[in-house]
């Protein structure tokens, strides 16, 4: 009986350990896992707005990788032809996307970036038609109550190719606010042009 004593528990550990083996095997087996103890349920942080010691909003150095949200050639808010016609897409910073497809609203720091492009053209294969081609300027619009009181605010990066500067001060406020203040679809955004964004939304609140 001492015998059976002084060995019980080495016994029972491994009779122990035997079963969580198979266990183990049976829900591998089944494609069953165990979700990361230390997993986060928490929904990413937006990425908000920077600004200078002056003001000035600093353009992204990854604008270019946003979601872009729609496209358009030759648009203006005047009548005729433009002197310059350009390609522009309208690119919209991911976390704010997401935040909007699933709410159907801007948050405080969305940030639009409007890319305007020339036009090319005869360049082989293509035989006609026209593509957008090199950069001619940035635009950006921001909602951002904490930096302006009318809450968005608009910036141009004006420039060609790698002239395109790394900051700019808000224009003013009659400028660009006051034609998206009386003509924008929703808060102060020219939805109407972005049908991609807004069929996104009317997915994302089906989903909800």
């Amino acid at each position: 009986m001492k015998g059976s004593r002084r060995y019980w528990p080495h016994a029972a550990a491994l009779l122990t350990l035997m079963t969580v083996a198979a266990w183990t095997i049976r829900a591998l087996g089944s494609g069953v896992t165990a979700p990361p103890a230390a997993q986060s349920t928490r929904p990413a942080q937006g990425v908000m707005p920077q600004y200078d010691k002056s003001g000035a909003l600093l353009l992204p150095e990854d604008y270019r990788r946003w979601i872009m949200v729609g496209a358009s050639l030759g648009l203006s808010y005047a009548e005729g032809p433009a002197s310059h016609e350009m390609f522009a897409h309208t690119l919209m910073e991911p976390t704010a996307y997401r935040y909007f497809v699933e709410t159907g609203t801007f948050r405080e720091g969305t940030m639009f970036a409007l890319l305007l492009q020339g036009t090319g053209d005869k360049v082989l294969p293509a035989r006609r038609g026209q593509f957008a081609n090199e950069v001619h300027g940035v635009e950006m619009a921001v909602k951002d109550s904490s930096h302006v009181p009318e809450g968005w605010a608009y910036y141009g990066f004006a420039g060609t190719g790698a002239a395109v500067r790394s900051t700019a001060p808000a224009e003013p406020k009659n400028s660009c606010f006051t034609c998206h203040a009386e003509h924008a679809a929703r808060d102060h955004v020219f939805l109407q042009f972005y049908p991609l964004l807004t069929d996104a939304a009317a997915a994302g609140a089906k989903g909800h």
